[in-house]
């Protein structure tokens, strides 16, 4: 059986008090249902990124951290905008990747999320790549080209290890 990747996406929710009194939480309780064949993570919001991780580490809990998103950009005059590298340096293991809000809200195209996806392996991240189709997509009966197009062109130019690297998230 591979391992299954069980996580939460906060979104922009739980400020840093909650987020840390979840950790508590999840401390007391994650012992009671651990299975070997399941990883979980967490991804918050960026402000609690650092502060989830040291604690998730420091108290030995076997959940990984990740980000909602990041820029395609190494660096550079991006205001507003997080590098691979910065979330690297937080302690996230992972990063959410072409999320249909991203994709809706801020007209994130295939292209832009398969250059993230490069930047995002280029330093440690494991990319989570979010596919799905709208209600017209299903309407229409194109549901399965549309995800096809876009694992294609978000996995566009990795090797064999790097896609295994990689996670994929389908949003109906």
């Amino acid at each position: 059986m591979e391992q299954i990747w069980l996580g939460t996406s906060w979104k922009m929710n739980k400020p840093l008090s909650q987020a840390m009194a979840f950790c508590e939480t999840l401390a007391q309780r994650l012992p009671q249902v651990r299975h070997p064949k399941i990883q979980p993570f967490i991804i918050p919001p960026f402000t609690a990124i650092y502060p989830v991780s040291q604690y998730l580490q420091q108290h030995q809990i076997p959940c990984l951290t990740g980000a909602q998103n990041m820029h395609e950009a190494e660096n550079g005059a991006w205001t507003g905008e997080i590098s691979a590298a910065m979330l690297a340096e937080t302690g996230a293991a992972l990063v959410e990747l072409g999320h249909s809000e991203r994709r809706g809200a801020f007209n994130e195209s295939d292209a832009a999320i398969n250059q993230k996806v490069h930047r995002a392996l280029r330093h440690g991240l494991r990319p989570l790549i979010c596919i799905g189709d709208s209600a017209d997509e299903k309407r229409w009966q194109v549901s399965r080209e549309t995800v096809v197009r876009q694992m294609k062109i978000a996995l566009y130019g990795l090797n064999e290890q790097q896609v295994l690297h990689t996670l994929v998230a389908y949003e109906p």
